[in-house]
């Protein structure tokens, strides 16, 4: 935490940055200044499930307006490292899921970003804790020194124009908070020391042709809001290929420029967007797909590859292949025909076993699950329907683009009333494993099929996936993949009791 915390020792600063580079402070109405205060700058490493590792340092700070008018919020900040004699520096950025991960797991309480930090005046008195994030790549920094410039903090002076006549001169104050990253003596590693703080002189340039002031900044965002609804008004009244006036759609059936527009900010709910890709997906009168199931880490780890088959009225067949060690292989498959799923395990030594599971025998399991009409039978059975058992709860996190597809990023931790769902006999090993973990799910935006799905524990490492390729939706599917037909002298289980009553018994061997 830095020492001087004390809003008129941060004004007495200033006041004396300003009596020596020849300035007049209290003279001119025009000059201002902010209170600052922040912590100390901490470590964060976030596991990228599309690729490696990411690291990041952030700050989280508290600005507050001392003055009995409201002033601007133009902070800036960067942050620079150095070894020897190379300086690298980073700029606070805008990060989603850094963001989360602070608010959620770390901080654990809303911050304002550096683009809601400057999103208005401070109004007198007004206070505003932030967090300044500076994302430095994929490779671990080492470095001996750190420096985070805070600019903003003091209204800057005019100095007049330069020689060409176009250009306005300012001098600006900026603070200097100074570390040491040195080698602990109470841990393995080093670790951020404070190394004092100080104020600088840094002449700024502004072109006449940019804008100078906030109030600029936004009559100019206000308005460029609008010339962008007035195009997008305008091309809806264009005239399609066909003579209609509605906008392009996709080939499939909605428009994707519609889709998109239903979607909120980054990091909360998204009902809209959800009931628009729910929509989507009950379009398609049949579906296939390949897929990729992964479960455990590292020697427990276990791979099944298979083919998904979807029909009217939600039926569904699945089949898969589990590899296991020695070369030896199980081969699954689930039938669900609209009323009953049955599920067929084949093993060279042991040959068939058969499962059976009525859909009216769930009836009791789902009265726990209170305002979730996605849950049912169908929906816990199928395991590309997972996404849909968690409603409007899926935090929207952003588009990620696939191999064929563009695809919404949803992200949940299941609450304990879905607990019975996830570990019954219905659910597949995968979403088995999702019970009171993270769960990431990334659904087409033009298909709305579930193209990926990932189970994360505590530490962000990936516990469970299921990934889909070769999506063929609408496509020619035999009505006899449905029929599930008994093999000759093989002995049918039935576990309608159990998911009549409940029970949690270990998850079967199935996708």
């Amino acid at each position: 935490m830095r020492t001087a915390r004390n809003s008129l020792l941060l004004l007495l600063a200033l006041l004396v940055a300003a009596a020596s580079g020849g300035e007049s402070f209290l003279v001119d109405p025009a000059h201002w200044a902010l209170a600052f205060d922040n912590d100390t700058p901490k470590p964060l490493v976030i596991d990228d499930p599309t690729g490696p590792l990411v690291y990041y340092w952030y700050m989280v700070y508290r600005v507050k307006n001392p003055s009995d008018r409201p002033l601007p919020c133009r902070l800036d900040l960067s942050l620079e490292l150095q070894i020897q004699k190379a300086t690298t520096a980073y700029p606070d950025v805008h990060d989603p899921v850094a963001e989360r991960q602070l608010e959620t797991k770390i901080v654990q309480k809303p911050l304002l970003n550096c683009v809601e930090l400057r999103a208005k005046p401070l109004a007198k008195g007004e206070s505003r804790e932030a967090v300044a994030i500076f994302r430095i790549g994929t490779k671990q920094p080492d470095f001996d020194r750190m420096t985070i410039y805070v600019r903003g903090l003091a209204a800057r002076r005019h100095l007049g124009r330069a020689a060409d006549g176009d250009t306005r001169q300012f001098r600006d104050r900026v603070l200097n908070l100074r570390y040491l990253y040195a080698v602990s003596r109470w841990k393995t590693g080093k670790e951020l020391k404070v190394d004092g703080e100080a104020w600088t002189l840094e002449q700024v340039k502004v072109s006449d042709r940019a804008e100078a002031t906030t109030e600029h900044s936004e009559a100019l965002s206000k308005r460029l809001q609008e010339l962008r609804k007035k195009a997008e008004d305008l091309r809806k009244k264009v005239p399609s290929t066909d003579g209609s006036k509605t906008p392009p759609r996709s080939s499939r059936g909605r428009s994707a420029a519609g889709l998109a527009s239903a979607g909120p900010a980054v990091g909360r709910p998204a009902p809209k967007l959800l009931k628009a890709l729910r929509t989507v997906a009950d379009r398609w009168r049949s579906g296939r797909a390949t897929f990729t199931e992964t479960v455990g880490r590292d020697a427990s780890r276990q791979t099944a590859t298979g083919t998904i088959y979807l029909g009217k009225q939600r039926k569904f067949a699945i089949e898969r292949i589990l590899k296991l060690a020695a070369a030896q292989a199980i081969q699954e498959l689930r039938v669900f025909d609209g009323r009953t799923l049955w599920a067929q395990t084949t093993t060279k030594e042991f040959g068939h076993s058969v499962r059976r599971c009525d859909r009216d025998a769930a009836r009791k399991q789902w009265r726990a699950v209170d305002g979730r009409p996605e849950v049912d039978f169908a929906t816990v059975a199928n395991p590309v329907q997972a996404w849909r058992l968690f409603g409007d709860d899926l935090v929207h996190l952003g588009i990620e683009r696939l191999a064929d597809e563009g695809a919404y990023v949803f992200e949940i931790r299941p609450d304990k009333k879905l607990q019975p769902v996830l570990t019954g006999p219905l659910s597949s090993e995968v979403l088995y494993k999702a019970a009171g973990r993270r769960v990431r799910f990334w659904i087409g935006a033009k298909s709305g099929f579930q193209l990926r799905m990932r189970v994360y524990d505590d530490g962000g490492n990936v516990l469970a996936s299921l990934e889909c390729a070769d999506v063929e939706l609408d496509a020619h599917i035999s009505p006899d993949l449905f029929a599930y037909k008994i093999p000759p002298g093989v002995k049918v289980t039935d576990v309608n009791a159990a998911v009549a009553d409940g029970d949690s018994p270990p998850a079967p061997a199935a996708p």
